[in-house]
């Protein structure tokens, strides 16, 4: 037993200031007198630039002052430092500071004064979202992402006035930004409850309560932010974190736009309604960012780019031969097709967009289809597009679906919000969609797209939700025929599943047919062969080698593109004008004609307005490569070419019996013989083939004809040849 033994100690909680405490009060007073010398005497060529920015925005009813942070590293390091390492202390101090400068300049009572509202933008380089870590918590960070979704706006309280239902005692809570956790006394604070007398006054448990009228509320906005796809390492999931915007910074951020935010990382506190509360391991906190300021994301491309580059690229486009330098630069690994890369060229330089005086605008982005037999490369060359592309998106139309490709709305049980989501052309707005399989898309699926190929805009009205997303992106497509492989004798319509009222939407339409041609075929080989051993590939067999006089390497084409697309917007001449009125009436007459074959047909190429904007586009984008400022005739005959052989071509293709034009009532005899076979030949059963032919032909008086419609059920599977194509047997 010690001598303290049976004697009640008494204490008293005296609230002594510690000197991490004190330390922390003399630091931020310190701030704020370094922050307002800050705002007062930084200028830049004799102007104030703070003082004069501030008395701009109250004349504009803007309560916001922007401070780039780079200028307080360049008038005070140690205030630099601080604001880095503890952005959440210093806000409401820099707010005050803003709000003291504005009673200083008009000369008023500081408490007359509105409430400023402070934002932080960085002009260094952003991060990248999967580049935060945890020991970045709390601290100022600038990462450059896409707005994925959207959430709609709440009201958020800032200062909490609270009453004691009892003895009507009154409490100041102040909840600052951000989610935060709204936390009540429990018991009575009022003076009479403090004394500890025992009287009949005596609160109850849990009595204060909310008194809304005397609030200080603020608009606040939830978005989620997704990594860039190009930042997207392969095989990866996209990173995605959710940010809160509040006051002014609401209703400035739309899915699909492209921003730098710089705001603080940190975590939500314990008892946040950002904590799901079925949370497994309640220490596991989803992080997210409180937004200080957003920044649109554009690169001035000539202040990006050396001197001598821009010299190099210069000299480039005045070169003769700068087509086939940027066609060889395009998926140097896949043979041939260099109309179809010269394509894809204009597609990924583009056109000239236009506004009208009447607000209407016209498209300058360029749609380009690929329809062929398979092992044709089409889907390396919408891989190629995808990295080639400053922005782009790779989907499958197979796992896609309108909601996936436009925009959808989604409901959160619970917050009990709607949520505003971006689909694939949205996130790819300002660049290239490449949508593989497009022929396996569901139809009403790809009627969702007809507003956002034309229009490149996607309107939304659903749940009482009614808005409108820019997508201002190129497609490119690839798709494979109905029944596998290309058919000679069915149109463009009849071989892939898609409507005429989506096709006139595809600038250019390119057939890639698998033809068997020994020398063809042998070039071919010895071009892949020759990859594979590693004759054009490095050591690791990832880069094919150029000539640099031929052609450009991945980086530097991409460097063309953008600074092609910065500094010059081509426009139409009269005589480039002229030329391509005169053909579009030329062309429009030649649809009309008799087509000259044996068979007597006419041409079905569908030549209407939307054709005569695509030449228009094409031409732009070929006299953007060249980096002049006006269309010239040559330009407006190029594009011509390219568009006669890909989108006339196509429709005119498949109206040919083996080098001859079928007529209408040669198909319809086809049509009629392959009905004669089914009917002929029972599914599973066989018949000699020169025995088929010759009753067919003594019945249509047309051998030809039989033999075609043969080769049309062999191309479908319906019929097979066996025993050395001696025999014919149905497989369904």
């Amino acid at each position: 037993m010690t001598t303290f033994d049976g004697e009640k100690i008494y204490y008293t909680n005296q609230k002594f200031t510690t000197d991490e405490e004190f330390n922390h009060e003399s630091t931020i007073t310190d701030a704020g007198k370094r922050i307002l010398k800050f705002l007062k005497e930084f200028h830049f060529q004799d102007k104030f630039i703070y003082r004069d920015q501030l008395k701009e925005n109250v004349a504009n009813n803007e309560y916001i002052l922007r401070v780039e942070i780079n200028d307080i590293e360049n008038s005070d390091k140690e205030l630099y430092s601080f604001i880095l390492d503890r952005p959440q202390d210093i806000q409401e101090t820099f707010e005050d500071k803003i709000k003291e400068l504005y009673s200083q300049e008009k000369m008023i009572n500081k408490s007359d004064c509105p409430d400023f509202q402070l934002q932080l933008i960085s002009q260094q380089n952003p991060d990248l979202l999967r580049n935060l870590t945890a020991q970045q918590i709390g601290k100022l960070v600038t990462i450059k992402c896409i707005i994925s979704a959207s959430k709609s706006i709440k009201v958020k309280a800032k200062k909490l006035l609270i009453r004691c239902r009892e003895c009507q005692d009154e409490q100041n809570i102040n909840l600052g930004y951000g989610p935060k956790p709204v936390n009540l006394p429990r018991y009575c604070l009022g003076k009479a409850q403090q004394k500890g007398a025992q009287t009949d006054a005596q609160c109850p448990t849990d009595p204060y309560v909310i008194i809304p009228e005397e609030c200080q509320f603020i608009d606040q906005q939830t978005l989620r932010i997704q990594e860039l796809s190009e930042a997207i390492p392969t095989g990866e999931v996209p990173r995605n974190f959710m940010v809160y915007c509040d006051r002014y910074l609401v209703n400035k951020l739309i899915p699909g736009q492209r921003v730098i935010i710089t705001g603080v990382y940190q975590v939500p506190p314990k008892g946040s309604a950002t904590i799901k509360s079925n949370a497994i391991d309640a220490e596991l906190l989803l992080p997210y960012i409180h937004v200080f300021g957003v920044q649109t994301n554009k690169v001035n491309i000539k202040q990006a780019l050396s001197e001598a580059l821009r010299q190099e690229f210069k000299s480039l486009s005045r070169n003769r031969d700068v087509y086939k330098i940027i066609t060889n630069s395009i998926a140097p690994a896949i043979y041939g097709h260099e109309d179809i890369k010269l394509a894809i060229a204009c597609l990924l330089f583009g056109g000239t967009s236009k506004n009208l005086p009447d607000s209407m605008k016209l498209r300058g982005d360029i749609n380009v289809l690929l329809i062929g037999d398979p092992s044709t490369a089409k889907s390396q060359l919408l891989k190629f597009v995808e990295r080639a592309a400053d922005i782009s998106v790779y989907t499958s139309g197979k796992g896609s679906s309108a909601a996936g490709l436009t925009a959808t709305i989604t409901y959160q049980h619970n917050t009990s919000q709607f949520t505003l989501e971006a689909g694939a052309l949205v996130l790819a707005s300002g660049g290239v969609c490449c949508i593989d399989e497009f022929d396996k898309m569901r139809s009403e699926d790809r009627v969702a797209m007809h507003e956002a190929m034309e229009q490149q805009t996607i309107s939304i009205a659903k749940a009482g939700i009614t808005t409108r997303l820019n997508a201002k992106c190129s497609i490119l497509a690839a798709a494979n025929p109905i029944f596998g492989r290309y058919q000679e004798n069915k149109s463009i319509q009849e071989q892939i599943e898609l409507q005429t009222t989506i096709l006139s939407r595809f600038d250019n339409i390119f057939i890639i047919r698998d033809v068997r041609s020994i020398e063809n075929d042998q070039r071919l080989a010895n071009h892949i062969i020759s990859l594979h051993t590693g004759q054009f590939a490095d050591q690791e067999g990832m880069q094919i080698e150029q000539d640099s006089n031929n052609s450009m390497d991945l980086m530097k084409l991409k460097q063309y593109i953008k600074y092609a697309k910065s500094i010059v917007k081509p426009l139409l001449t009269e005589q480039a004008a002229q030329m391509i009125q005169n053909l579009y009436v030329d062309d429009r007459q030649i649809s009309q004609q008799p087509h000259h074959s044996k068979s007597g047909g006419k041409s079905h190429i569908p030549i209407t307005v939307r054709q005569l904007e695509a030449i228009i586009r094409i031409s732009e984008s070929l006299a953007k490569m060249q980096l002049l400022e006006h269309v010239k005739e040559e330009h407006v005959k190029e594009a011509h070419r390219l568009f006669q052989i890909s989108t006339m071509m196509a429709v005119s293709l498949g109206s040919k019996e083996f080098g001859l034009d079928l007529s209408n009532d040669l198909k319809q005899l086809v049509a009629k013989i392959e009905e004669s076979i089914l009917r002929r030949i029972s599914i599973g059963s066989k018949l000699p083939a020169n025995r088929l032919i010759q009753e067919l032909s003594d019945r249509f008086n047309n051998q030809r004809a039989v033999e075609f419609a043969i080769h049309n059920l062999i191309q479908t599977e319906q019929l097979q040849q066996v025993e050395m194509k001696r025999m014919l047997i149905r497989k369904k």
